[in-house]
């Protein structure tokens, strides 16, 4: 209100207009004291020798409330636009960048200053480069968007030429006449690499899927091929019963399957608790010399078989590792029967004991069948073999070698494989670390101890399978012991009472009352506080050793149970 007066002032005076002939927004006062905005157009007229101004008054409130809101609006889209995590680019139709937020410099390398009014194809390698202006000019000229308004997956360029997989939205929006296209950009290198280690999985898992068929398949070969024998065996013993040597051979077979049947079992459960990390190694110092015979005590009827000679070569002193002693001659002689059953002609198998300066090395060679190129880098993977062909005579599950690797690991060596090929043998070495000579004799083993005769023992034998428990009883008694059996676990309390056995040979799998709380109750009563009781039983995980041990049995067998190691418990009171 102060300055109106001086506008007039000042025109009169100076014919100088500041407010006259032109319009500008001012604020205007009701009668009721309030304000408001308007827009005021001021014009000038003469009437005789008077001068007038005429005002025109428009309310603009409701326009200024728009505006606000409009101002707001973009300030609220600004901050989104800067705050995004995907980068958000806008071109002109020439494909000229209008606009590059934070999150698109961030993922360009690009300051946004530095591509402004300069073409998108910078962002782009080939050949997304030579593509990008025909698809504008083709959606300009026909209107059929190729990836305008869709979604696609392609490569972008960073300032140090580097490129990275994105995912790319393409909008079109128009100002006036003209046409504006927005890129919303995603950075998808995380999700590709995850993508492709899924895929890659499958795939294993595909793999793996065909080489669990294949592996039972072989698996019910395996077990039948021992069983049909065995059965030919007893029928054989059922039939010529006078034929001393006909009894003889019979035997000798029905030993020989079992062994490989018992082989079978022991195998798979030892992939398992290896694979759960359940296996225990009882670790000594020892001579691996005395591994490697041991080996070759298992291994050799399967090389006198197949007609191949064995040489040994042995260094002239001993080399001591710390490991343990069956695990280590299992290793062995997987490898050596190996050696003997992949080799179809007679041929020489070489074992040789080398030390290598602070490693001692087994090495077995021999001049059979070989192992093709593509498998070499697989042939220690689970269930993985050559060949699986229905003519494929020589046996085995696929899980030998795996056993192998996973032991000598635990032991912190290593094993490899070379192979020239098909029909060119293969050579396998294991290192293990060597330890310093000189020790002394280790304590002679249980296995080692020889039988002795004479004694004899009060045997409680404990099963519920009849066959199983009268059978082990007249092996025992074929020993000289005394025994008596029993087949559930009340009738267990019950004999042991009135029989007080010297040793219990018990099952845990029992019915009614299994053989843990058997134990258990045996060893409350005090003339059984020290009373040697054997666990014979199908179960041997390490976890069934360990409620074994603490239900008060002194030994835990599985089934099968080698009848002269039974007898040297029973004998030791073990």
């Amino acid at each position: 209100r102060g300055e109106h007066d001086g506008y007039l002032a000042n025109y009169v005076r100076t014919g100088r207009a500041k407010i006259i002939g032109i319009g500008r927004e001012v604020v205007g006062r009701r009668k009721d004291g309030s304000t408001f905005p308007m827009e005021l157009a001021v014009g000038e007229f003469v009437i005789g020798d008077g001068r007038h101004f005429t005002g025109i008054v428009r309310d603009i409130t409701e326009r200024k409330q728009a505006e606000q809101e409009l101002r707001e609006a973009e300030e609220r889209m600004r901050s989104v636009v800067n705050h995004v995590v995907d980068g958000i680019i806008t071109i002109d139709e020439r494909g000229c960048i209008e606009s590059f937020n934070p999150a698109a410099e961030k993922l360009f390398g690009y300051a946004r200053h530095e591509v402004l009014r300069r073409n998108v194809k910078m962002l782009m390698p080939e050949p997304y480069v030579s593509e990008h202006d025909g698809y504008i000019r083709n959606y300009l000229r026909t209107g059929h968007p190729k990836i305008i308004g869709t979604g696609r997956e392609v490569l972008g360029r960073r300032a140090d030429g580097s490129t990275f997989p994105m995912e790319l939205a393409v909008s079109e929006f128009r100002l006036g006449e003209r046409r504006f296209f927005t890129g919303i950009v995603r950075d998808i290198t995380e999700r590709k690499k995850l993508e492709d280690e899924l895929r890659h999985r499958l795939e294993d898992l595909a793999q793996a899927d065909r080489q669990k068929d294949e592996f039972l398949a072989m698996l019910g070969h395996e077990l039948r091929n021992p069983l049909a024998p065995m059965r030919n065996a007893l029928y054989v013993m059922k039939m010529a019963r006078s034929d001393e040597q006909a009894l003889d051979a019979a035997h000798g077979m029905i030993e020989r399957q079992l062994q490989h049947l018992v082989r079978l079992v022991d195998d798979l459960l030892d992939v398992s608790r290896i694979i759960r990390g359940t296996i225990e190694l009882r670790r000594d110092r020892l001579d691996l010399a005395s591994a490697l015979r041991r080996a070759i005590e298992t291994a050799q009827p399967a090389i006198d078989a197949h007609g191949h000679v064995l040489e040994v070569s042995l260094p002239p002193q001993p080399l001591y590792v710390m490991g343990d002693l069956i695990r280590l001659a299992q290793v062995i002689a997987n490898l050596l029967g190996n050696a003997a059953k992949y080799s179809t002609r007679p041929g020489r198998i070489k074992v040789a004991l080398l030390d290598l300066g602070g490693q001692a090395a087994v090495v077995v060679e021999d001049e059979g069948e070989g192992i093709p190129a593509h498998l070499q880098p697989r042939v220690f993977d689970l269930f993985v073999q050559g060949d699986h062909t229905l003519a494929r005579s020589q046996g085995g599950l696929g899980i030998g070698l795996t056993l192998v690797r996973r032991l000598v690991e635990m032991h912190g060596g290593r094993v490899a494989v070379e192979s020239g090929g098909v029909g060119c043998g293969s050579r396998f070495t294991i290192t293990l670390p060597m330890l310093a000579a000189s020790p002394e004799r280790a304590p002679e083993s249980l296995e080692e101890a020889p039988l002795r005769s004479g004694v004899s023992r009060r045997v409680l034998v404990v099963d519920d399978n009849v066959d199983a428990a009268n059978s082990m009883a007249t092996i025992l008694r074929l020993f000289g012991h005394q025994v008596q059996c029993v087949y559930d676990g009340p009738a267990a309390l019950t004999e042991a009472d009135s029989f007080q056995p010297e040793v219990i040979v018990l099952d845990i799998g029992l019915p009614g009352m299994d053989g843990f709380e058997v134990a258990k109750r045996l060893r409350t009563r005090p003339v059984f506080r020290k009373t040697p009781i054997i666990a014979v039983t199908g179960y041997g995980q390490e976890e069934d050793r360990r409620h074994s041990r603490e239900a008060g049995f002194t030994e835990h067998l599985a089934k099968p149970v080698d009848p002269e190691l039974l007898h040297r418990l029973v004998l030791a009171g073990r």
